[in-house]
């Protein structure tokens, strides 16, 4: 299916354009410069030793009215990858955000199915380029932020809201597979999400240790959706089912499933472990910083419910280049022994390859260079106006990587 083992990295691809709240749009190609410099991070990219990269397709440029498509700016990416094939891309299709012109968003009745066409004009075009293609990235992530706590578009809250999204959610990424493999049967889908740790209480609390294993259940859902395993799931169903999700929507799924390809796993050691803590309002999961065998013990959970090869979609650390060389030598230790053990670990992406824009800068009022987060292998330095990416020693340490692994 895929190579021995693949080194990839990913541009940051996040697209939030809706400003009727008065935000501002969160565009992550304009914000870093992308859109003019695609073809210097390209190369850029090919240069650290990857042989594949995550790359997003900005959906509100492309179809910026409903059903005309202007390809022109994709066109000249596509042709790159066409001539440097040495750089495989994994298309993301749906980062996050919607095109203006889809009122209510991901809430929209024709969501699933307008997503789904926008993939098929893509590969219809391009299927020369590349099997393999995300029908969505991180659906947990677009369920929990527009969803369960209401930032972005259509702003809903709570777990009714969670699932109503997810519900959606989940029917655009099946017709987008279902759509993609009509035309390119060959294709390869890696389904990409968030992933979640939760450490067990400290002291014997049922109730807190339910809440434990509902939120670790929660962070599988996307998975467990598509390929219908939602009413078997004796966890999450009977909580779903409380917060909204109908007999109806889980036959849908059931009738409707897909089996997975590739699970793309993404985990930040800084935001995917919590702990679990009793709270006077009640559970309460904080952040603990999180270690590579907290990564191997996700890939295990992966391994043993679906026996899939997993690949490794999205990982790096926020923090000095130190801390990033320590994340990097670290995870890749834990995943060069999995491999030696057998276990189908096929790929590492680091994410982003340049520092990113945070996506508060849609509501801070700051500037973009007051919200640049330092996680990349290059450096966004502001000069005259421009974004220079400037190679770090994260860089060198992973283009070392890539030739000892």
């Amino acid at each position: 299916m895929m190579k021995n083992f693949a080194f990839a990295v990913g541009i940051e691809d996040t697209f939030v354009i809706q400003t009727e709240r008065g935000e501002r749009p969160l565009d992550e190609y304009a914000l870093t410069q992308h859109y003019e410099k695609w073809r210097e991070d390209l190369d850029l990219a090919r240069n650290s030793g990857s042989s594949m990269i995550r790359y997003g397709i900005p959906w509100h440029v492309v179809e910026e009215t409903k059903g005309q498509y202007n390809w022109l700016w994709v066109d000249q990416v596509m042709d790159y990858f066409r001539e440097h094939r040495e750089l495989v891309p994994i298309i993301d299709l749906m980062h996050y955000g919607t095109p203006g012109w889809l009122k209510q968003e991901f809430l929209n009745p024709e969501y699933p199915e307008a997503v789904a066409r926008f993939a098929g004009v893509f590969f219809q075009r391009y299927k020369d380029v590349t099997p393999y293609f995300t029908p969505l990235n991180e659906p947990y992530v677009n369920a929990e932020y527009c969803g369960l706590l209401g930032k972005w578009p259509p702003y809903q809250k709570g777990l009714k809201g969670f699932n109503q999204l997810m519900m959606q959610l989940g029917k655009g990424i099946i017709h987008t597979v279902e759509e993609v493999k009509s035309i390119n049967p060959e294709s390869i889908a890696v389904h990409v999400d968030a992933t979640k740790k939760y450490y067990p209480p400290s002291t014997d609390d049922a109730s807190l240790e339910l809440e434990r294993k509902r939120w670790s259940e929660l962070s599988m859902y996307s998975w467990e959706m598509i390929q219908g395993k939602l009413s078997e799931n004796k966890v999450l169903l009977p909580w779903i089912q409380e917060h909204g999700v109908t007999d109806e929507q889980l036959n849908w799924f059931s009738e409707h499933k897909i089996d997975l390809d590739i699970a793309g796993i993404n985990f930040y050691p800084q935001f995917s472990v919590h702990q679990s803590e009793a709270a006077s309002s009640g559970a309460h999961f904080p952040h603990v910083m999180g270690t590579a065998n907290d990564l191997m013990d996700i890939i295990d959970r992966f391994l043993h419910r679906y026996n899939k090869p997993v690949f490794i979609t999205e990982t790096s650390y926020r923090g000095t280049e130190q801390e990033r060389m320590d994340w990097l030598h670290e995870s890749l230790d834990v995943l060069k022994k999995g491999r030696e053990q057998g276990k189908p670990i096929t790929g590492y992406t680091w994410f982003p390859f340049y520092d990113l824009v945070d996506w508060e800068y849609r509501t801070s009022g700051r500037t973009i260079e007051e919200e640049i987060l330092p996680f990349g292998l290059y450096t966004l330095q502001s000069e005259g106006g421009q974004l220079l990416r400037i190679k770090n020693r994260v860089c060198t340490a992973f283009e070392e990587a890539v030739k000892s692994f």
